[in-house]
Parts: C-alpha cells; structure tokens; sequence
C-alpha cells in the first residue's frame, strides 16, 4: 500500500486483501454498497470516525489508510537501505477543515459535535498542537501569499508574535478575518493585509478583535 495512492484506492485495495465485497464491507461499516464505492472512487471521502471502523474491518490501522504502509516502517523503525533516504517529519491526527462562521465563534465549536462524514479532516502537520483547525482561504486580502481556495492550519493554543498570520475575530460583528498580525512601538497592535493592492490594509487592534489562532501551516491542493 503506497503513500502516493488515494485514499480511495487504499481503501479499495485493502478491501480485496481482505477477500470482501463492496457489500460485505458496507453491511459492517453500516453504509449501502454504493457508498462503499464512492469511497473507493474517490467520490466521497469517509470522516475520521467511520475510517476507523473501516481500518478495524479490514485488518490494519486507520493510519496505514490514511498514509500508506510507510507509516508501519516508521512505527517499527525500519532502516532504509539507502541512506540518503529518510522518513520526513510524521503527521499524527487529523484536523477537520471548519467554515469562517464556526471560526468566528471558535470556542463554541467542539470537534466531536462535527459530522464526520460531512466534514473534510487532513493530517495535522508537526508543528501544530492537538486542537488545530483547517480553513479554506477566501477572498484576495492575503495575495500574493495565500491565493483563495489555499487550506490553512491554524493553532489557537499559539501565542501570537508580530509577523505572524492569524485569524482573528471582529468582537463587533462576530465575523473572522485573516490578516498578518504586527505590534509596531508606540503604534500599538495592528492586522494588516498582504495584498498590496489592498484598499484600508490595516485595522488597529484595540479591542474590536480577538486573536483566536495562528496560522501554522498551509497546503495546496491540485487543481484539475
């Protein structure tokens, strides 16, 4: 099982290692055939819960599925016969992707109460602690840096420096915005957009808004 397969034809090919139908698989997931085979399509993804249950029905660890047999060599420590060939830094848990109205009112948001299944989650990358969230870019106030569509990391448990990029929330209206975040002397605490082009870039901090993470990582997917 390659780390360069989908999820879909992981899951695929475990299935048949197994000696299960789409079927079978589904009637012990608790989902219908079809749904089985949009999962192995590459339709639809299953939540982090419901690939659990998978992994356990199918014999291997959700880990495997998610990172290919790759994760077992660097859990048992396998040494590469090459040396020039290293495991990189390892993605342990997911983070589920929220909108911008639950990041707006992060602390009412609890991860368990999010639908697995209708929630997209992506590996956490190493820098981020256990409460990182993933959010979609939306709107040009942060190009050239992080174009729209671009998936962000944030961690709310990082203390914000100057310089760094943050979500934070408008106290006023409730509503979150993404800007870099700076502390000039006797300028006092600022957010600023990075597109230079950008009309009113700065908004001052001074008590309109609330810091609530910062961003830590950012992943481009392929656009077909």
């Amino acid at each position: 099982m390659s780390a360069n397969e989908t999820l879909g034809e992981k899951i695929k090919r475990a299935r048949k290692a197994a000696g299960l139908t789409q079927k079978q698989l589904g009637d012990i997931v608790g989902v219908t055939r079809p749904a089985v085979g949009q999962w192995e399509s590459d339709i639809t993804s299953p939540g982090l819960s419901t690939l659990e249950v998978i992994a356990k029905a199918l014999g291997i660890s959700a880990q495997e599925l998610l990172y290919g047999s790759e994760y077992q060599v660097r859990e048992t420590g396998y040494r590469y016969d090459d040396d020039n060939v290293r495991p990189g830094p390892s993605m342990v848990g997911l983070v589920p992707q929220i909108s911008w109205v639950q990041a707006g009112s992060f602390t009412e948001v609890c991860f368990i109460d999010l639908d697995p299944d209708s929630t997209d989650w992506y590996p956490r990358p190493p820098n981020c602690g256990p409460h990182t969230f993933a959010l979609r870019v939306v709107g040009e106030s942060m190009l050239d840096k992080y174009p729209p569509g671009r998936i962000i990391f944030v961690d709310p448990d990082v203390i914000p420096l100057s310089g760094d990029d943050v979500v934070a929330v408008m106290t006023e209206t409730g509503e979150a915005t993404f800007k870099r975040y700076i502390e000039e002397p006797g300028a006092g605490r600022m957010l600023k957009a990075l597109n230079p082009d950008w009309k009113d870039p700065y908004v001052s901090i001074n008590g309109n808004c609330r810091v609530t993470g910062v961003v830590m990582a950012q992943m481009e997917l392929r656009q077909r």
